[in-house]
């Protein structure tokens, strides 16, 4: 009791939501471990780390931007509770942002790389790697845990990409000498920023000093969370984030025409079973005009829906039925999507669904011209047949928000 009234009178938060992402992500150092062995098995048996399968680059692209993640998440509750261990289980609203921010990553990555281990075909969307770090929290100074906690993980990131580098070097051929080169070079950087930042660090340093140090070493962890992508995925210096051309035998790449490109289709993100049907209805068609000319990302929105033909064409889901064996039909609102059920754990987006969960995908301009926001998101649950459809009026808010 005394720990909450000392955290609510420091404005603190509750950490619990924090405590079980640190719980779940645990599994991420036994998958990043299990993901550097294989490639090390296939670069044993004479496969060059520059030349593996897409999808072995991409487990382990993924792979370590979770353990990257959920190390600086787990660094900056340590450090937290040795900074004020009066209040354990309750963090300072500034930590609370940077570390929830880091953590509902972790799923994410998590989620892509099982994938890429289990589906030689998967595809992460254009442009996902190499990926970024979650914004910091605009707070300044940085307070002193938070530096203490940066230091630590830089030092956990830096062991363990130089020891994947060292792994990557002895089994490259001569061959790949100049892209090893490459690497080499982008790599040295990055850990000599690494090196400099823990070389400065001081703990109980002047406030001047704390400023300095906190600047070279968000760059260090900004670089070697790149660098690390790279080593996971070499072909990653060449492509950048392009998708992979389809090589021969493979399925061509996903694509949905967006407006004003030949062949678009206003109807593509509908249930195929339930076009015939709105077609017929004026307002249903009306609501899909807008939806496509409101959104103020429609790539963005057709690369969500891209995860979810990739997964049904992989076998990661299919269109859920009811008990008769019928499928379900499509979603509410707007693109009136169809239902499917997951068969196997997935991310779509930065949504996790399990396995046997329903989901769809709901694209809708509900309330924009009145201040609400476009909504482009998975939704999950349990669904049911005979729902009254969603108009879902850009100038009226959502029903549950009048």
């Amino acid at each position: 009791m005394w720990t909450r009234v000392r955290a609510f009178t420091r404005g603190e938060r509750d950490a619990e939501t924090l405590y079980a992402y640190r719980q779940a992500g645990t599994q991420v150092h036994p998958l990043l471990d299990a993901a550097e062995r294989r490639r090390f098995d296939l670069t044993l048996s004479g496969t060059s780390p520059f030349a593996v399968k897409r999808h072995v680059g991409l487990e382990l692209a993924c792979a370590w931007n979770a353990f990257a993640l959920q190390t600086l998440a787990d660094k900056m509750l340590e450090a937290d509770e040795a900074a004020d261990p009066s209040t354990v289980g309750f963090v300072p609203p500034v930590t609370f942002d940077q570390v929830n921010a880091y953590y509902a990553e972790v799923g994410r990555w998590l989620g892509y790389a099982s994938e890429a281990e289990h589906d030689p075909a998967f595809e992460l969307p254009a442009r996902t790697l190499p990926a970024k770090l979650p914004k910091w929290s605009p707070v300044e100074p940085c307070p002193r845990p938070h530096l203490d906690a940066m230091i630590a993980a830089l030092d956990a990131m830096r062991l363990h990409a130089e020891a994947a580098m060292h792994n990557l070097e002895k089994t490259t051929p001569e061959a790949d000498a100049p892209k090893l080169a490459r690497l080499r070079g982008q790599f040295e950087g990055a850990l000599s920023k690494a090196n400099y930042a823990s070389g400065m660090y001081r703990p109980g340093a002047s406030l001047a000093l704390h400023e300095q140090i906190e600047e070279h070493a968000k760059g260090a962890i900004e670089g070697l969370y790149r660098v690390g992508q790279l080593i996971g995925y070499p072909a990653l210096l060449t492509e950048g984030g392009r998708s992979a051309s389809p090589r021969k035998g493979e399925a061509p790449l996903l694509h949905t025409a967006l407006p004003g490109e030949p062949g678009f289709d206003r109807w593509a993100m509908t249930d195929p079973n339930s076009v015939a049907f709105l077609r017929k209805d004026p307002d249903a068609g009306r609501v899909i005009d807008e939806m496509w000319a409101l959104d103020p990302d429609p790539a963005a929105s057709v690369a969500l829906w891209h995860e979810i033909r990739r997964a049904v064409e992989t076998g990661g889901a299919v269109v859920a039925k009811n008990a008769q064996g019928r499928p379900l039909g499509f979603y509410f609102c707007t693109p009136y999507c169809a239902i499917y059920e997951a068969r196997r754990p997935l991310v779509l987006g930065e949504t996790p669904v399990r396995k046997g969960q329903r989901f769809t995908f709901e694209r809708a301009a509900e309330g924009v011209r009145v201040g609400y926001p476009f909504k482009r998101e998975i939704v999950v649950g349990n669904f049911q047949t005979g729902a009254a459809i969603d108009y879902c009026d850009p100038d009226q808010p959502p029903p549950h928000d009048e």
